[in-house]
């Protein structure tokens, strides 16, 4: 990261799917491969738990915040206005976070669906300014 903020570059590029696979940053330059910099928790619940196939740490801890509609298995308003309240974020926000010696983490990357519903921009300002 220092090398960017040198570089005066602070965009990075993360994917995953298709064929894509774990390679050196000298081998993918433009975009790197998710999963080799980022842990994440599930979604559909408000656990912390570590998905996917690595739980070796990384440099990014995501936290998927969201709740897919039940009988369709999309994204839903309604779920978002209950999911996304300052209350709820703080507490699993909290809930990932280390100071309990138990392997948990703190998120540095909320994905949520429907953003501007609820008080995502809230709350991620308080984290970004030390008041969570």
């Amino acid at each position: 990261m220092q090398t960017l903020i040198d570089a005066n570059k602070r965009l990075l590029l993360l994917a995953h799917g298709g064929e894509m696979q774990s390679c050196q940053t000298d081998k993918c330059p433009d975009i790197l491969y998710k999963y080799d910099y980022i842990q994440q928790t599930n979604w559909n619940d408000d656990t912390c738990d570590i998905m996917g196939n690595s739980k070796e740490d990384r440099g990014f801890f995501l936290m998927n915040h969201w709740m897919n509609n039940d009988a369709s298995g999309l994204p839903s308003p309604s779920n978002a206005a209950e999911f996304n309240t300052y209350e709820s974020l703080r507490k699993r926000y909290e809930r990932c976070d280390d100071d309990g010696g138990d392997g948990k983490r703190v998120p540095n990357i909320i994905a949520v669906d429907f953003w501007d519903v609820g008080d995502v921009l809230d709350f991620v300002r308080d984290v970004n300014e030390g008041k969570v």
